[in-house]
């Protein structure tokens, strides 16, 4: 079974998709009317490979060619070594050869021990059926040299695993993988049945046995690879657990041609088609989205506008941050490129809302979920700590009356609480909401600093005053043990020294 139209532009479709972060598969793209992003692209190949595989299947054992024993075991080693691929998918020759820790065997041994075990595994199958067919007496031997008399010298291979590229060891394996399934999907299930010679484990097994020995020694060291990918700080990322899925949907399509390489080609041909565009379009938003990163990181108004104009569904694009672009331009203070994605119709969820003071998109969001009200972005802050930052008044004194948590803690390494997002700007008015509504004047935030700090630092003596009203101790110490009275004394802030130190 030759690489087919199908299998190449799976193959091309994994090339361009492998290196793509778990950002870039939430970049926007649909599939029918899925909108869950470009990781729709290959969960919806999967899909279809996957419905093409099981017509195949169907219109195969309707038409009088049913797999046969040898074929389906032949089909299950396919499929681990589509997966074998899927896995090793962009790893670099440095990492190939890397150790991943004391004892444990680089990436480079692994697969060159898959490979060479193969090549004996496919010399005994090929030296039993040769024996049966040439009547020899049982129990059948496995002579000295046998495997180099079948599958090529051993001194050329040695070299090519211990020496050459991934890349080139590859291409090796994927000839010689090739070659086994030609060769061996004509076996009868008489010849099947029937013994392979006698090897170091001194007992008969049969041919089928054999067979078997391909796909579950694969499987044992394909869980070694993924072993020493964590090692190596290469954990899988989602394009990486998806490709495996499609590699798997379409060795299930290839696993009806066994035996009748010919078989129904058509409709493969035809979502080879499908998938070739589909590569292409996921290839350009993928490219269009970091385009437009870097330009609102540039405050390239003019290719914002372009990118938005010719493409509308990626003013929903995100940051590698995890964050909207959208919100990543009101951090940066970028008003006319928040204009511009506000112009495009760019979705504004809890969060932006938040930022922008939009009270009337948190009540609409309110009204479908009021849990939105309490979730974090993927910064790690809430609704309410970005609209305290951004000094939205109106927007955080409304989520302070939705009984939203006032205490809620940053889940990142700020652990800013609303009050200090609030103290940031020094808006009495927030400030007084909060804690008029339980939030505590004495939470610390990252570096044990608190609100009273801020006001010290700032030397506001308003703030200070406020948050002294509401029972703030100007003595606790931050983790560098400095009182926000001491602060303002040593930054020289004498107005709010004065108002510290009563």
């Amino acid at each position: 079974m030759s690489q087919t139209d199908l299998s190449v532009a799976v193959l091309k479709m994994a090339s361009v998709s492998h290196a793509f972060s778990d950002v870039d598969v939430s970049q926007p793209f649909h599939w029918r009317k899925h909108i869950e992003g470009v990781r729709m692209a290959l969960i919806g190949t999967h899909h279809e490979l996957q419905d093409l595989a099981a017509t195949l299947a169907a219109h195969r054992s309707q038409t009088g060619l049913p797999t046969t024993l040898v074929q389906q075991l032949l089909g299950q080693y396919h499929t681990a070594y589509r997966e074998l691929q899927a896995t090793l998918l962009g790893i670099s020759d440095e990492q190939f050869d890397q150790e991943p820790a004391a004892g444990e065997w680089p990436l480079r041994v692994i697969l060159g021990h898959i490979f060479d075990a193969e090549r004996t595994f496919f010399a005994l199958i090929i030296s039993g059926k040769e024996q049966q067919q040439a009547g020899v007496k049982r129990p059948f031997t496995f002579p000295d040299g046998e495997v180099e008399r079948i599958v090529g010298n051993q001194d050329a291979f040695y070299d090519i695993i211990d020496n050459q590229p991934l890349a080139k060891i590859l291409h090796h394996y994927e000839q010689f993988h090739q070659r086994v399934l030609a060769e061996l999907a004509e076996l009868t299930d008489e010849q099947f049945l029937g013994p392979s010679p006698i090897w170091w484990e001194e007992e008969e097994y049969t041919l089928q046995y054999r067979l078997h020995r391909f796909e579950a020694h694969m499987r044992q060291h394909h869980i070694q690879i993924e072993k020493t990918l964590r090692l190596l700080d290469l954990p899988e990322t989602e394009a990486h657990r998806l490709i495996r899925l499609v590699y798997r949907a379409l060795a299930s399509v290839e696993n009806c041609q066994i035996g009748a390489p010919t078989f129904s080609t058509e409709p493969q041909h035809a979502l080879a088609t499908i998938v070739r565009e589909r590569t292409a379009v996921i290839q350009q938003i993928v490219a269009d989205c970091r385009r437009l990163a870097a330009a609102v990181h540039n405050d390239d108004l003019a290719t914002v506008q372009q990118i938005t104009n010719d493409h509308p569904a990626l003013a929903n694009a995100l940051a590698q941050n995890g964050l909207s672009l959208l919100m990543n331009a009101i951090y940066l203070r970028k008003t006319a490129i928040v204009d511009a994605f506000q112009a495009a119709d760019a979705k504004i969820d809890v969060f932006t809302a938040a930022a922008l003071g939009d009270v009337p998109r948190l009540q609409a969001l309110a009204e479908e979920w009021s849990g939105y009200l309490n979730r974090f972005a993927k910064d790690g802050f809430n609704p309410l700590q970005l609209a305290c930052y951004f000094n939205q008044e109106a927007a955080a004194l409304w989520l302070i009356k939705q009984d939203t948590d006032v205490n809620a803690i940053a889940k990142n390494q700020m652990r800013i609480a609303p009050i200090h997002a609030a103290a940031t700007h020094g808006n009495l008015t927030i400030l007084r909401a909060l804690l008029e509504n339980g939030a505590d004047v004495n939470a610390a935030q990252e570096g044990g600093h608190t609100a009273v700090h801020q006001a010290a630092h700032r030397n506001n003596v308003p703030m200070a005053q406020l948050l002294l009203e509401f029972g703030a101790n100007p003595h606790q110490p931050n983790a560098q043990g400095q009182s926000a009275l001491q602060m303002a004394q040593a930054e020289g802030n004498d107005e709010v020294t004065a108002v510290l130190a009563l």
